[in-house]
């Protein structure tokens, strides 16, 4: 069994948005629920630890030194060294429960963000893209946007909808009667979970991290066929991404959240992030 190890003893509550930064050598990820940002010096091996006064979901590098952040309300610059965050647009809600959720830059750099309900209610989230400094509403009654990401041979966005338990793939330049159109690439069996957030690795297929499913599954880009999972040792596994000086670093988010005291005492690195390295 190939088996993730512990990297960062930490206890989020739902951590998320695992980030690879190369002009720091350094891995950022968040805490939604608790309101922190993460981070963690590779070389170093010292963790920084930033509160902030929303609920913050998604954190992304500028075209600068700086960063993106999605906070519940709105898009921001964060800056680490002051953690001064300054609003960037405000994301129009109509409800006091709505947050922002997952993520992620496409290949022009316009960034995509997911909203949800608080409870995760059915359909009253939305997707949007940032783009040339507008917010264009690209997907609406969503319930739970989670891992976004695009190919780059084809114009296909991969995106999960938590709720649907599907990793659908989109075509947004098409557009039919004012329908999206999308092709389900798969439909994740309920043993192995849901699936939460997504990135693309060096071997160009999907990695996705599974809530609920105790680990990170690879899934053929084309095919939607199962190649490879790597375990993880806590059920709610929520974002993953590639990174590490030659990208053959797969880095790992796990929450406590929604998990008993007995899986708390079964599985208490629940919230810590783990690494496995594929090759």
């Amino acid at each position: 069994m190939k088996k993730a190890k512990v990297l960062v003893k930490s206890t989020c509550q739902l951590g998320e948005s695992i980030l690879w930064d190369n002009r720091k050598n350094s891995l950022y990820w968040v805490d939604i629920l608790d309101k922190h940002i993460y981070k963690y010096n590779l070389g170093s091996e010292g963790v920084t630890v930033w509160n902030t006064d929303k609920y913050i979901s998604k954190i992304v590098p500028d075209a600068q030194d700086g960063f993106i952040v999605a906070m519940q309300g709105m898009l921001a610059y964060w800056e680490e060294n002051t953690n001064i965050v300054t609003p960037i647009i405000d994301i129009p809600e109509e409800e006091v429960n709505i947050r922002t959720n997952d993520g992620g830059l496409d290949p022009e750099g316009n960034l995509w963000i997911g909203t949800m309900h608080m409870e995760a209610i059915h359909g009253r989230g939305k997707l949007y893209c940032y783009k040339d400094q507008k917010l264009q509403v690209m997907l609406d009654a969503v319930s739970i946007p989670n891992g976004i990401v695009w190919s780059g041979e084809l114009p296909y966005t991969y995106f999960i909808d938590t709720s649907t338990n599907e990793i659908r793939r989109y075509d947004f330049t098409k557009v039919q009667s004012e329908q999206i159109s999308y092709e389900v690439l798969l439909k994740i069996p309920i043993a192995y979970g849901s699936p939460d957030g997504m990135c693309i690795g060096p071997d160009g297929h999907l990695w996705v991290a599974h809530w609920g499913g105790y680990g990170v599954y690879c899934w053929d880009i084309n095919t939607g066929i199962l190649l490879d999972r790597i375990y993880v040792d806590a059920p709610h596994v929520t974002s993953c991404t590639f990174g590490g000086p030659n990208n053959q670093d797969l880095f790992i988010s796990t929450a406590r959240v929604g998990l008993t005291e007995q899986q708390l005492l079964q599985y208490p690195n629940s919230g810590a992030v783990f690494h496995y390295r594929i090759m």
